[in-house]
């Protein structure tokens, strides 16, 4: 009979056979076949529940008739249905009694004495399920399930086949997370069972009881497991044996289990044998790869090892012995290498992978790295003090060859990443560069892989202490005989370029550098080699900036010339990579000499853009990347591009969230490579979610729009309609912040362009103000409907868990940014004054809505119009792909800026309706309890009245600026810089005369304290950041009240300059640097007796120059600068320059060429 033939509402007196047809059929390889039983599963599971699980268990009961793989089937199935899984939901609460006391009775029968050892075992795992479904304490057991408890301790004894009595111990430990607590409060009955099982004749039993034991200890609270520690001996005492029998698959599988436990407890080892355990576990690490047959074994008992090093790193450090073991044995891993350099060349050219080493060599890399991740934290001094004796050691021993310096070399790249110390940085590199030269390739090439390393990481101090030494050995490695060894001196040099290499540092070997990847590139020897060029190309011209042209003409046909050639699909890396460099490459020299290339390429470009990519295709964001490059450079000589480009990018940017089901959430026991990869966000009570990949590619062609915007500037009002029919949409979206950020900087440049179209009268002014008002009526009508459940929530939600309350504040926040930012750029004459009023009112709510804990600070890196730090300074670790960490106040401040914007754009119109209640606000935040979080927040908004407002906000000064001068000096470094730019902006108003040297000798006070070491340190972690924020919003205060008030300072106006000029230039606010170095130059220009005279001009001109070109300049600055500087005379301004640092020399001398080239 066919499966169609089968009833589908099946009957108590269903025949046997019907069921077993149905197995039968979900075993089958025709497709057809497995579907329809499924179906016949599913419909049976929804429609006859308990005929199908009494039909399962008699299949179960039919030992002697029915197959193994039928049985096996039967309590596969009959496990799914009690748990419920994806595509089956529970049924436990839809059985009768009668039938889940069969289930119960024949799930015990068939775990006891089924003759097949796997069947035993799936139905052990029904015993456990059904256990954790009829009690939810252990002691429950008794009364829900009668037979459970003295089945499994019959199954236990010793008298029972060794198969079942594993079965009652994986039953047991299937049971530990829900009821494993009840079960300890058995006492001496389980210390005694346990100490039984673990000495059991059987090493499948003793194995077993292990994994129980182990179990115990990772599920339950350590004071429960307390008893488990007489039964340690015996555990470590069976593990031994299994090392010394050789019997692996019990091996691997404690191992595998003690990696697991110690990862949740590895105190509970500390106190119960780790000085047994630890020996036990490097005898079996460090047995050769002969020893066992599945190398899994000896990766386990490492895996262990790290594990409890890690987690009981302060008890390792002190003990020191065991960490030195690890770190010891680990570098002989290290060893295990392919010898044949030939071997090693040929196999590993193409994509620059170690791949024919054993896999011990990864591991132990990887586990030099999560060593040196947690423990340099707090004991780097030790950590580096143990591996540097390990490598002398290694190098004073009898036996010590090439293989001993690749794997110091090794070690030392591994754990660079995280030295904080500059004198290890400086002894790391000392040793590599003892090795850049070693006879054996595989030396050199770890000499240059850790040169990268320490480069990245560590710079600018590597840059600027070691180029000397390290460039001649870039150069002398790019032309190495060994490919590979070559491709890695390249990826070094361009480590070293791209974070934080001068032009004058590289000057004198750009030649030799060029030529050298010049010909690499043409050779074609390998395409890592070619790749790695392209890299190293592009970083000299980022470098060399316009300097940089006299090369153009050597290295533009050959870029061309791949992006021509390179058409094979595995040559699509280094096709895009060759885009990116054409790109690099024509941004920095002058637009005349790149447009003709510049439309060759593009023209390449659109073609593939047109015929679309591939979900996986990394050429994709090469060419979206180097098309915005491209735009930026043309301007608005890109607009024949755009009508091809805008519709390819809004066509991705029509993708939407889809709400979620059951069947739609990943499955937790689904492989990490099958499962799709899902944004996940919950909206309105709904999980949403997106494929990661078309996220990412609309976060993509979002960059790309608001380049092309930026590029067209005005001449991009002929695509507005368009452009904001397909953006507007976008606004409603919540699934990603991060996307959410790029659409708000989208109607930004929308609204700033439209203002210049319409003073230009490319366009109606009337369709700036439609543009803003549905802007404005979309998305500040989402921030007043915004739902705050989290406000009782903890504040160190993390951001990516997209919960509820996280979510809501993080598109609250983006959402006020991108609302500020529109304002502003949209400009004055947009907004009537009921508008300023109701969104006034709005925001107001909104502020009382947000409650902050006491002492809540901000992100420094937080999205703030004024007043922030720049990326150059901020801390990789501390950066998140998402943007800065969204807290409570973040979200106050951005608030607070688009009252700020209303300020800007509508000051007339805020005093009159919003003034009075925001003043009333700022006094009710410095009230004298006020918390720091509060004290901040006050001072964040009247700096934007005294800067926005200027006069209209002085009958409101009496509120809060005698507290501004004292918050000066405030604890919180917050408080401090934003209580310092209030003072700021209030020099610019005469009444403050009155202030002024009170001020001035405030500041005096502070820079004397904290100014010596805010030159000298490069904060980078948040604290110390902020407090730099801090003082640059104090230095920035000091000029204004010298410029403003320099009459009222009287005799002291000199030390005021003086101070003022010697803590500059800014080092860490970007916006409110190239404000103060804009008023040093206009001193300039207007020769000031004090800032020009002859004992400061040195200074003057060295600061200048500094920043000239860097994020705390701008291109009017540079030009600016270079105008200047010209204008001082050759003669004159040599003089000068003769007492400046010699860096400083060749900035200057660059300056005055840029001017001459009329390049600024």
């Amino acid at each position: 009979k066919s499966l169609a033939c089968l009833p589908l509402r099946w009957s108590v007196a269903m025949d046997l056979t019907a069921i077993c047809r149905v197995l039968e059929a979900t075993q089958q390889s025709d497709h057809q076949a497995r579907e329809a039983a499924e179906k016949h599963l599913t419909e049976a599971t929804e429609g006859s529940p308990n005929e199908l699980v009494r039909a399962l268990a008699a299949v179960l009961a039919e030992s002697a008739n029915v197959t193994v793989p039928l049985r096996q089937e039967a309590a596969v199935i009959l496990r799914q249905l009690v748990v419920g899984i994806r595509t089956r939901n529970s049924v436990w609460a839809r059985l009768d009694d009668p039938t889940k006391k069969v289930l119960m009775a024949q799930v015990l029968a068939t775990a006891e004495s089924d003759p097949s050892s796997q069947v035993k075992r799936n139905a052990g795992q029904v015993v456990s399920e059904t256990a954790s479904k009829v009690a939810s304490e252990f002691n429950e057991l008794s009364t829900a399930w009668p037979e459970f408890l003295p089945a499994i301790s019959r199954f236990v004894g010793s008298s029972s086949e060794s198969t079942t009595r594993v079965v009652a111990l994986q039953v047991l430990k299937d049971m530990v997370p829900d009821l494993g607590d009840g079960f300890m409060e058995q006492g001496e009955s389980v210390i005694a069972m346990l100490d039984g099982v673990l000495k059991d004749g059987s090493p499948e039993v003793r194995s077993a009881a292990i994994e129980l034991v182990f179990q115990l200890v990772e599920d339950l609270a350590i004071e429960d497991v307390e008893p488990l520690g007489r039964v340690m001996p015996a555990v470590i005492s069976a593990l031994q044996g299994f090392a010394k029998e050789g019997k692996e698959e019990q091996l691997k599988e404690v191992l595998e289990a003690l990696c697991s436990s110690a990862d949740e407890e590895s105190v509970f080892f500390m106190e119960n044998g780790l000085d047994t355990l630890w020996p036990t576990l490097v005898e079996i690490a460090s047995a050769g790869a002969a020893t066992f047959a599945d190398e899994e074994i000896r990766h386990s008992a490492m895996e262990a090892m790290v594990t409890l090093a890690l987690n009981l790193s302060e008890f390792f450090i002190k003990d020191g012995t065991q960490l030195e073991r690890l770190l010891a044995l680990n570098i002989e891993w290290l060893l295990e290498v392919e010898e044949d350099a030939n071997v090693w060349t040929e196999e590993g050219k193409d994509d620059n992978d170690d791949d024919c080493d054993d896999d011990v060599v990864g591991i132990a890399e990887e586990n030099l790295d999560r060593i040196g991740e947690k423990i340099c934290e707090m004991y780097e001094e030790e950590l580096m003090g143990m591996i540097f004796k390990l490598i002398r050691a290694a190098w004073q021993a009898p036996d010590s060859n090439w293989k001993h310096a690749r794997a110091s070399l090794i070690a030392i790249q591994q754990v660079a990443e995280h030295i904080a110390e500059s004198a290890w940085v400086d002894q790391c590199i000392d040793f590599v560069g003892q090795n850049v030269a070693h006879a054996h390739p595989r030396v050199r090439y770890a000499a240059f892989g850790a040169m990268t390393e320490i480069a990245f990481h560590h710079s600018p101090h590597v840059q600027d202490t070691h180029h000397a030494a390290l460039l001649p050995a870039i150069v002398a490695g790019i032309k190495d005989v060994n490919i590979r060894v070559a491709t890695n001196a390249v990826d070094a040099f361009s480590a070293l370029g791209e974070e934080g290499l001068d032009i004058e540092e590289l000057e004198s070997f750009a030649d030799d550098l060029l030529m050298s990847m010049f010909s690499c590139l043409q050779q074609g020897q390998t395409r890592a080699m070619q790749e790695s060029c392209l890299t190293g190309i592009a970083t000299v011209a980022e470098i060399f900036e316009e300097l940089f042209e006299p090369y153009y003409g050597h290295v533009m046909p050959a870029l061309k010339h791949i992006v021509a050639n390179a058409l094979d699909e595995k040559d699509r890396i280094l096709r895009g990579k060759s885009f990116e460099c054409i790109s690099v490459v024509g941004s920095v020299v002058s637009k005349e000499l790149f447009t003709p290339d510049a439309h060759e390429v593009m023209q390449q470009m659109v073609q593939l853009m047109q015929a679309g990519f591939a979900a996986d295709d990394q050429l994709r964001e090469s060419v979206r990347e180097a098309s915005g490059r491209i735009a930026d450079k043309l301007g608005k000589d890109f607009k024949p591009y755009v009508p091809n480009l805008l519709p390819m990018l809004f066509e991705v940017l029509k993708n939407r969230p889809k709400q979620m089901d059951g069947d739609d959430m990943p499955d937790e026991d689904e492989d990490e490579d099958e499962a799709e990869d899902m944004t996940l966000a919950t909206v309105n009570g709904k999980f949403v979610g997106l494929k990661t990949m078309l996220l990412e590619e609309m976060k993509e062609c979002l960059d790309l729009t608001n380049t092309v915007v930026e590029s067209l500037e005005e001449d991009f009002c002929e695509f507005l309609p368009t452009t904001c029919q397909n953006l507007l949409p976008l606004l409603d979206l919540e699934v990603c912040a991060d996307l959410g950020e790029r659409v708000f900087k989208s109607w930004e440049l929308l609204a700033e362009f439209a203002r210049a179209g319409a003073e230009k009268g490319l366009i109606d002014r009337s369709v700036l103000q439609e543009l803003v008002a549905k802007f404005l009526e979309t998305v500040v009508g989402a921030m007043a409907s915004t739902s705050m459940p989290g406000n009782n929530k903890s504040d160190d939600d993390d951001c990516d868990s997209m919960s509820l309350p996280t979510l809501a504040l993080r598109m609250l926040q983006v959402r006020a940014v991108g609302v500020s930012g529109v304002i502003r750029k949209a400009g004055s004459g947009i907004l009537t004054a009921d508008v300023v009023q109701k969104m006034s009112g709005i925001l107001m709510q909104l502020l009382g809505t947000v409650q902050v804990s006491q002492n809540e600070a901000a992100d420094p890196k937080s999205l703030r119009r004024r007043g922030v730090a720049t990326t150059e300074e901020s801390d990789d670790s501390d950066d998140d792909e998402e943007g800065p960490k969204v807290t409570k106040q973040n979200v106050r401040f951005a608030l607070a800026d688009v009252a700020g914007a209303l300020m800007t754009t509508n000051p007339d119109e805020f005093t009159q309706v919003a003034l009075p209640i925001y003043m009333q606000l700022v006094q009710q935040l410095l009230r004298p309890d006020a918390s720091e979080s509060d004290r901040s927040l006050a001072f964040y908004i009247t700096d934007d009245a005294v800067e926005s407002l200027g006069e209209r906000s002085v009958p409101f000064w009496s509120n809060f600026m005698n507290q501004a001068l004292q918050g000066m000096v405030d604890k919180s470094a917050m408080v401090r810089q934003y209580a310092s730019s209030t003072i700021g902006g209030a020099t610019r108003q005469p009444i403050f005369a009155q202030m002024a040297p009170a001020a001035a000798s405030q500041i005096h006070r502070i820079l004397q304290k904290q100014g010596e070491r805010h030159r000298r340190r490069r904060a980078v972690k948040a604290d110390a950041l902020q407090s730099a924020l801090a003082v640059d919003a104090g230095i920035r205060a000091l000029g204004d009240i010298a410029e403003h008030h320099e009459q009222r300072l009287g005799e002291h106006a000199a030390t005021v300059w003086s101070m003022w000029l010697s803590n500059l230039p800014l080092k860490y606010d970007q916006d409110g640097g190239q404000r103060a170095h804009r008023q040093l130059l206009g001193l300039v220009v207007r020769s000031h007796p004090l800032v020009t005279a002859p004992q400061n001009l040195p200074q003057v001109v060295s600061i200048l120059a500094e920043v000239y070109k860097t994020k705390f300049s701008n291109d009017s600055l540079n030009e600016d600068i270079a105008k200047a500087m010209a204008c001082m005379g050759e003669a004159p301004l040599k003089e000068v320059c003769s007492s400046i640092q010699e860096k400083h020399q060749k900035k200057v001398e660059r300056i005055l060429a840029n001017a001459k080239a009329g390049a600024c």
